[in-house]
């Protein structure tokens, strides 16, 4: 095997691991009163828009992350042009409820 070849084929296979995402990850709707026309209008403008907040971002850490960031930004492109926009369940967030203890009865009344 030619040096060259030994030190540009790992490279290569590794560039191809990472590579950024082509679209989103997750549902959109069309919102109401919205046409189909407008929904693929919209759509591919906001796939242009998050591929453009991804390359000014800085590098991704994961393919993972990338997607992540892709996927926020079409987001709310989308919900911003009036479209549906269902939240995952895990970017939902549960209220933590707290149990207090009721007072001693003897406790006096606060002052005004």
């Amino acid at each position: 095997m030619s040096p060259i070849l030994r030190y540009l084929l790992p490279t290569l296979l590794l560039a191809g691991c990472s590579t950024l995402p082509t679209g989103p990850d997750i549902l959109v709707l069309p919102g109401t009163g919205k046409s189909n026309g407008q929904f693929r209008d919209d759509d591919g403008n906001c796939r242009q828009l998050a591929q453009q907040q991804l390359a000014s971002s800085p590098a991704p850490d994961s393919i993972e992350e990338g997607q992540q960031i892709y996927d926020i930004s079409y987001m709310q492109c989308m919900y911003g042009k009036g479209h549906r926009v269902p939240i995952p369940r895990e970017l939902t967030y549960g209220m933590k409820q707290e149990w207090h203890a009721p007072p001693p009865p003897n406790l006096p009344a606060s002052a005004p």
